[in-house]
């Protein structure tokens, strides 16, 4: 919490200063003289600028600077200028590529290990970081209370160095692991796992909780400012919109389908940006006879997708991608003359989001038994190819037809319990190289196939896809 109190201390003194029409003094504590004027610091760079040119690299690793890098003319975060929080939620564009970070462990404080295996797939989650860093890099420090667990990820990728090294070279090198604290805290302020210590929770709970907490504070803020502007709350950011009546498609088999929005649409930030897509459940409903009745297909938004893995026949995540699109009977629904029919319901991908994160459903609940946990090896590729079968046939999904994705992020589960057990996760560096973390341990990963391989003692959780 040092460098956060030592931030807040200079943005009180530099707002003490200007309410006294006196001019800002050195930020650097080794260099006290007066320094020229100067206004109001317009980034978090500005303000960091002290601390970040006066640390020094421990060992030999090689730190480099604050400011955006580029390798190859590749961008690695929006080299547009934003001056507002608002103004970079309302106008960031999503960017694939991100400097590469020293790998750094977390203090498991108490059963801790669900969260920090989250952080670190997070932070090794390109266009994740990228938004992190172009916030860091572009708006005003405000210390805003109404955004707590977006700075509290900021000041999280602030401890990491930037740096290529490979990890084997690093040696001595790697920086101290540490308790990430400032997350904690934010979570209380949330009154989210209020133990926080002492009590194993799930990582899938947990970086759902995260990541829509993070849209949540952001969206609430785009909506005070356009309330302030004088604009209607948040604009949708989906295809036309039909209102609570729905609207008309062309869908298989060139017949009439009726569109309609299960729920509210979500406000568009960066986080449905990275991580939002849109699920089409299409229900076929025959009518009576000689007559083709029109299909209902309700658009329901995802940040990621839970694969059952329970069945026998889902050996793979392609398996269980197959059963998630299958159509499904459903014997005597009412039709709207009353009659009982057999109607069919069939769940596609619409639009599917830059980074497609699976949810493997390890953890079912049997009448005799209880919760159980299903230990099988689901196999999964580095490289995803979306199949056809999985997209919707409209307009919006035929745009994602063959889309690729590589393998970024895995997180395991160890155990065979549900409320027990460790998560440890394998990441992926921009290098192509895979390190492992177990909490403050740290290993590098021979090549990408000890990832992909079945392992004795921990099964693949979640799964981390980045389009390529």
């Amino acid at each position: 919490m040092q460098f956060w109190k030592a931030q807040y201390k200079e943005y009180r003194r530099r707002r003490a200063a200007e309410q006294c029409g006196e001019a800002a003094v050195a930020t650097s504590t080794d260099r006290p003289a007066p320094a020229p004027a100067k206004v109001k610091p317009s980034s978090w760079a500005a303000l960091l600028r002290s601390s970040s040119s006066s640390a020094t690299s421990s060992g030999t690793v090689k730190m480099v600077g604050s400011q955006p890098a580029a390798a190859n003319g590749i961008r690695t975060v929006d080299m547009r200028k934003f001056t507002t929080l608002e103004d970079v939620l309302e106008n960031w564009r999503i960017v694939f590529s991100a400097p590469a970070v020293q790998p750094r462990g977390l203090v498991n404080s108490g059963n801790m290990c669900f969260m920090n295996v989250v952080l670190q797939a997070l932070l090794y989650c390109a266009p994740f970081y990228s938004m992190l860093r172009s916030i860091k890099e572009n708006v005003v420090f405000s210390f805003s209370t109404s955004t707590p667990l977006l700075e509290a990820l900021i000041q999280f990728v602030h401890e990491f160095k930037q740096d290529a090294t490979p990890l084997a070279q690093l040696g001595t090198g790697l920086d101290e692991p540490f308790v990430p604290e400032n997350v904690y805290e934010a979570l209380r302020k949330k009154n989210v796992f209020q133990t926080l210590r002492g009590q194993q929770e799930d990582a899938q709970e947990f970086m759902s909780y995260l990541v829509d907490g993070i849209h949540e504070e952001m969206a609430l803020v785009l909506q005070a400012h356009r309330a302030k502007a004088g604009a209607a709350g948040a604009e949708p950011t989906g295809n036309s919109s039909g209102g609570d009546d729905g609207w008309m498609e062309v869908g298989p088999n060139n017949r009439a389908v009726h569109m309609r929005d299960a729920h509210e649409v979500r406000a568009r930030t960066p986080i449905t940006q990275i991580f939002g897509g849109t699920l089409q459940s299409l229900l076929t409903v025959p009518g009576p006879a000689g007559r083709a009745a029109p299909a209902r297909a309700n658009r329901e938004p995802f940040q990621w997708l839970a694969l059952d893995v329970s069945s026998d026949d889902v050996e793979t995540v392609e398996d269980a991608l197959d059963a998630l699109a299958a159509p499904e009977s459903i014997e005597g629904y009412m039709n709207v003359q009353g009659e009982a029919v057999a109607a069919t319901k069939q769940i596609a991908l619409e639009r599917v989001p830059p980074v497609l994160v699976l949810h493997l459903k390890r953890f079912v609940f049997c009448a005799d038994e209880g919760v159980q946990k299903v230990h099988k090896f689901i196999a999964y590729p580095e490289e995803l190819t979306l199949a056809p079968a999985w997209l919707a046939r409209t307009r919006e999904a035929a745009r994602h037809r063959d889309a690729r994705y590589r393998l970024s992020g895995v997180i395991y589960h160890h155990g065979s319990h549900a409320s027990g057990g460790h998560y440890t996760c394998d990441v992926r560096r921009p290098s192509g190289e895979w390190v492992q973390f177990d909490d403050i341990d740290i290993g590098s990963l021979e090549s990408v196939d000890a990832v992909l391989d079945e392992k004795p003692d921990r099964t693949a959780y979640i799964l981390f896809y980045t389009t390529c």
